[in-house]
């Protein structure tokens, strides 16, 4: 199996990461990098919609836009995220360079094997979903407090987020993982509020019992990954033809009202 290209990008503005990570995406797809694991965070602190989200059925728009708190929509599918304290990935291959053959379904199972194995790494006791079948949670708008057959769970509550866009072979996905979960910073913002959020979710600090930083979690997210495909990863940067786009992306969409609020 081909290397991998990994690249740390730290922490970066809402549109600023999802431009990178398009610009990825669309520059894999031409043929001018190798699939490539990329490990972030968010600063300042704050929302991403799913795709298909209308941001103004699930934020509090006029607070957001009063207090200063930024959201982006994203190009997958999925629910309203806050990210805060937080390691996110994102990966973008050919199905066949992660042997994610099968149903999106069967995909999601392979790829996401590698955040069991993480997990597994850091002493804890995960399961996909499916395998324990835990009360229904039931649909939400938000992220964390509904779950799909292959999201992951431990000690009976859901850890972290996943979503995925296909487009025949090409795979692009992306999860985020909270270090610590301050719902009193969030709820606020939402529309409508979550009761409960605490029994249904948890963090990686409450999992462990201890804290951990966003260093160590992104040093054995990238360590599993190697370990869990047998892919060497190749630490470089963006291409220029990738900043450059990332850039403009940035510019016209991300940071747009047309692409955040007129879906």
């Amino acid at each position: 199996m081909k290397p991998w290209r990994f690249i740390y990008s730290g922490l970066c503005d809402p549109y600023t990461n999802m431009a990178i990570d398009e610009a990825i995406l669309l520059n894999y797809s031409s043929g001018r990098v190798l699939p490539t694991l990329r490990i972030y965070g968010w600063n300042p602190p704050a929302f991403s919609i799913g795709y298909s989200q209308k941001a103004e059925e699930v934020l509090d728009l006029e607070r957001c836009k009063k207090e200063g708190v930024l959201f982006v929509r994203r190009i997958t599918g999925g629910g309203i995220i806050f990210h805060h304290l937080e390691v996110t990935y994102s990966l973008t291959c050919f199905k066949q360079e992660i042997n994610a053959f099968g149903s999106v379904k069967d995909g999601f199972k392979i790829i996401c094997s590698f955040l069991l194995n993480t997990y597994k790494k850091l002493g804890l006791i995960p399961h996909f979903a499916i395998d324990i079948k835990p009360p229904a949670l039931g649909k939400s708008p938000f992220c964390f407090s509904s779950y799909e057959d292959y999201d992951i769970m431990v000690g009976g509550k859901k850890i972290g987020g996943n979503a995925q866009k296909r487009k025949r072979d090409l795979i692009f996905q992306h999860g985020s993982i909270p270090l610590e979960l301050k719902t009193d910073i969030f709820m606020p913002y939402l529309r409508n509020k979550i009761d409960g959020l605490e029994e249904k979710v948890c963090s990686l600090t409450e999992a462990l019992g201890r804290e951990i930083t966003f260093e160590e979690l992104a040093d054995t997210i990238k360590k599993s990954f190697k370990e869990t495909f047998s892919i060497d990863l190749i630490e470089q940067g963006l291409i220029p033809e990738e900043e450059k786009l990332a850039l403009k992306l940035k510019k016209e969409k991300y940071a747009t009202d047309d692409w955040n609020l007129k879906r």
